[in-house]
């Protein structure tokens, strides 16, 4: 449970930053900040927990052949 939360935390703020820094091409902070929040909770959810089943299942694809 430790490790998820720190593997949301950093998704959060990685993803969610870089997306709200290019999205202030438009100097709105408020917009950019909005979607860059929107983006990072997204990005942070699918990176802990639908990103480790996809390489599972492609770590046993491989095995098989």
């Amino acid at each position: 449970m430790k490790q998820k939360l720190i593997t949301f935390i950093t998704g959060f703020i990685i993803y969610g930053l870089l997306f709200g820094v290019l999205m202030y091409t438009d100097h709105n902070l408020k917009v950019a900040t909005e979607q860059g929040l929107f983006f990072g909770t997204f990005m942070g959810l699918f990176d802990t927990f639908i990103l480790p089943k996809i390489n599972v299942y492609f770590a046993n694809r491989n095995k098989k052949q």
